[in-house]
């Protein structure tokens, strides 16, 4: 596994579940139907979004050594993936943090306020795309799979919707609907999906070879660590599931306890996909 990618595992997996979480949040907001009241307390706890975006940032300057540095990489915009994730991902959270003043304080016009954040919905999917597309390297043939791009949306899926449900339920939306029982569901279909990844990757490794190093070999505790992985995807959707019918609604105690063991499962998801880092040539 990849710990010594550390970084980028904290990185990839809580700004992938805040923008998939963000997602949700606009759901809400531009579906219409909620009251003045939970629509203003949803705004204003989208603020834990933004926090988990700059705490992302805050552990990718790890890998980059010092932040300043981040300034450099993002000199080739439109040239690097590297350089547009962090362009991209600067915008959406500077348009967010400022789409945020703007609801909690009461600035501007409602079309503002709209057109703000139809801006920082197009920026996080340009942000999420460029992170994807970083790990599609030629050279490197353990990442440059369709699974890469997949495993990511999977995270952005089943992190965000643990992170917005439990918004949700601070925010008071607690009425059956999408919502309400939206969430949970698309994570049922996701972490299946993710099992349907994990095994096609598990299937893909023994195929990749160079001339001194075999992709299989890369990480001898594949099978021990992604058991470990979907023990705690299954333990907090079950968790999230069981309370959910029994009580009708989710408690933002229990909201908290799934959303962080989906994002450590995850995280564990993606150390052993750092750790499979391998290239074509003699290294």
């Amino acid at each position: 596994m990849g710990w010594h990618e550390w970084p980028l595992f904290v990185f990839t997996v809580t700004a992938q579940s805040a923008t998939g979480a963000f997602w949700w949040c606009c759901i809400a907001l531009l579906a219409g139907g909620l009251s003045p009241d939970r629509y203003s307390r949803l705004e204003g706890l989208m603020l834990a979004i933004w926090a988990m975006m700059a705490f992302a940032f805050s552990a990718s300057a790890f890998h980059l050594g010092t932040p300043l540095r981040a300034i450099n990489a993002s000199f080739r915009f439109g040239r690097s993936p590297l350089s547009n994730e962090v362009v991209f991902g600067s915008a959406f959270i500077g348009l967010g943090v400022v789409g945020w003043m703007m609801g909690a304080w009461n600035i501007g016009t409602p079309t503002s306020r709209l057109f703000v954040l139809g801006l920082a919905i197009v920026c996080s999917f340009a942000f999420l795309a460029s992170m994807t597309w970083f790990y599609m390297m030629p050279t490197v043939p353990t990442w440059n799979t369709p699974l890469t791009p997949a495993a990511h949306v999977l995270t952005a899926i089943i992190g965000g919707s643990a992170v917005a449900a439990t918004l949700f339920a601070a925010a008071g939306i607690t009425r059956p609907g999408v919502l309400h029982y939206g969430p949970v569901t698309l994570v049922s279909v996701a972490v299946v999906a993710a099992v349907v990844v994990t095994l096609r990757q598990c299937a893909l490794l023994p195929s990749i070879n160079s001339s001194i190093k075999r992709a299989a070999d890369l990480s001898p505790h594949y099978a021990g660590l992604m058991a470990l992985r979907f023990a705690i995807l299954f333990s907090a959707l079950g968790l999230w599931w069981l309370e959910t019918l029994r009580s009708g609604t989710l408690s933002v105690g229990t909201g908290i306890s799934c959303a962080i063991l989906m994002i450590v499962g995850e995280m564990i998801g993606r150390g052993v996909h750092l750790g499979l880092h391998m290239t074509v040539g003699l290294r």
